[in-house]
Parts: C-alpha cells; sequence; structure tokens
C-alpha cells in the first residue's frame, strides 16, 4: 500500500486553502456603497450635498426691490418662511429689515444682497459698504448694518463680499464666545440722497458753507462721507480743498447731528488731527 507522506498532506492542505480563497465568496450580501437607500451605486448615503451659492443674478430674480432714488438693490431673506420688510424713508433712503432666528451656532447667515447691474459693493473698515458705477464713482451706500435680538441680547450684523455684485448679512453675538437665543431683527439702511442742502454764508471771520446732509448720510458712515463729500465738491467746487475736507470729516465724525455743518475756507489748513483738537474750527 502506497502511503501519504505528512509532508505532501501538509502541502495538500494548504493548496486547498489557497484555492478555497480565490474562489467565489459566500453570500456576503450587496457592498456598503450601494444599500438600499436609492442613491447612486459608490454615493455614501450620509452626504448631503450643499447647494451651491445664489449668485447676484439669482438674487435679483427672486429678492425683494430695496430702491432709493433711480437705484435699487435686491434683497432675499435666507429663511424661507422670512419676508424683507422695506420701508421708504423721508430723506429718499430706504429701510429693509430681516427677520433673525434663535441660532446657538453662531455666525446666522440670514440674508444676501445683490447690487443692480453695473454697479459693484466697496465695503469700508466701518462696515457701511459703497454702490460703485462701472467708473467707480459713489451712485449709493449702505450704512453699517444693525441688530436687535428681543432678550436684548448683543448682537453684531456685518455685510461680507461674496461677489462683486453680491453680499451677505450675517449676524453674531456681540461678546465672543455668546450664544443668542431669542429671535430678532437686522436692519440694513440704503441711501443715494446724500445733500439737504449746501449754501454759502456770511458767518464771524467771513464765508462759511453751511452742509446740511440728509439723515441717512449724516448715519451713514465712511461710505456716507465719500458720497456726501464728492456732492459738496461737485455741487461747490470752490469748496474742494484740504482743509474744507478736514472741516467736513471732523464734523462728520464729531457733529453729525450738528443742525448745519460749517465749513470755512479762511480757515488754515491745520490737518486733521489739529482741527478735531479745534472741535472743527482751526485757527
Amino acid at each position: 500500500m502506497h502511503r501519504t507522506t505528512p509532508r505532501l498532506a501538509v502541502a495538500g492542505l494548504v493548496l486547498t486553502a489557497l484555492l478555497a480563497a480565490c474562489g467565489p465568496a459566500a453570500d456576503a450580501g450587496p457592498s456598503p456603497s450601494s444599500t438600499g437607500t436609492g442613491t447612486e451605486p459608490g454615493r455614501d448615503p450620509q452626504v448631503v450635498e450643499t447647494p451651491a451659492p445664489p449668485t447676484a443674478a439669482d438674487v435679483r430674480g427672486t429678492g425683494t426691490p430695496v430702491t432709493s432714488g433711480g437705484l435699487t438693490l435686491a434683497a432675499r431673506a435666507e429663511l424661507e418662511t422670512a419676508t424683507v420688510t422695506v420701508e421708504p424713508q423721508p430723506d429718499g433712503s430706504v429701510a429693509a429689515t430681516v427677520p433673525v432666528w434663535a441660532r446657538t451656532t453662531p455666525p446666522a447667515l440670514v440674508a444676501t444682497l445683490a447690487a443692480a447691474e453695473g454697479t459693484t459693493f466697496d465695503p469700508q473698515v466701518d462696515g457701511s459698504v459703497v454702490v460703485r458705477d462701472a467708473a467707480g464713482v459713489f451712485v449709493g451706500g449702505l450704512a453699517p448694518a444693525t441688530a436687535v435680538s428681543e432678550d436684548d441680547a448683543r448682537l453684531r450684523a456685518a455685510y461680507e463680499v461674496a461677489a462683486p455684485d453680491l453680499l451677505t448679512v450675517t449676524v453674531s453675538p456681540g461678546l465672543t464666545g455668546a450664544t443668542f437665543d431669542a429671535p430678532g431683527t437686522v436692519r440694513m439702511w440704503f441711501g443715494t440722497v446724500v445733500l439737504e442742502s449746501a449754501t454759502w454764508g456770511e458767518r464771524e471771520g467771513g464765508r462759511s458753507l453751511a452742509v446740511d446732509p440728509t439723515p441717512w448720510a449724516r448715519a451713514g458712515g465712511l461710505a456716507a462721507q465719500d458720497g456726501t463729500w464728492a456732492a459738496v465738491v461737485a455741487q461747490e467746487p470752490e469748496a474742494d480743498s484740504t482743509g474744507m475736507r478736514d472741516q467736513f470729516l471732523c464734523h462728520a465724525v464729531g457733529a453729525p447731528d450738528k443742525d448745519t455743518w460749517n465749513l470755512e475756507p479762511w480757515r488754515p489748513d491745520a490737518g486733521s488731527l489739529a482741527t478735531l483738537a479745534a472741535r472743527c474750527n482751526p485757527e
């Protein structure tokens, strides 16, 4: 009788195991990438795709018109159930408000704003925004956005540029690390008319230009200063001097609510800091 040696028996067992491993596996069920979720094979059913951000054209087509003078922006609330409320102001500006829902993970995106075709947004360091035409000229502006909460929590609203003609409006707690838990509103104030009047007269010491900005121009920050000074110079070219501009900026920063901002060409060009120290009246 032929007897199998132990070494040959071991080799046979190894070969059998290798053949079994190379053969078809037992029914292991469908692969994880195609399990019953109705998704395409190979796509993780846990992943939720984020929709593409809107374009300015999207917002113009679906947003609420916000018109001052002959210029119209479009505002669209981020929350589908929210609406944009538009309130025209006596000076020709317009205030738009958007509801803010409570959020525990700020910042909250509450709205998007689209510029009129052919114009772009130019954000300023104080939170205001200039709207410029294709030549870079001021045609309107947004005062810094403001936010209030029903529980009186300190909130900070901000414009952020998503594209040259598209802004997002976000709200965050005013204190680092805080949250806000009650709804509120964001106010966006848009204006194009900056001057009530600018007239020459005689005051102590000599000629004086009495500038009366609109309420929006008085509160519109750097954006309003840009447009208001340009309007003063366009109407009264004689005012276009460094000293007069320093007096103008001094009033805009230090005395915005004064009945008129009186600018005197005969005052010395003392520089912006000295003009501020002299309460806008350097001597």
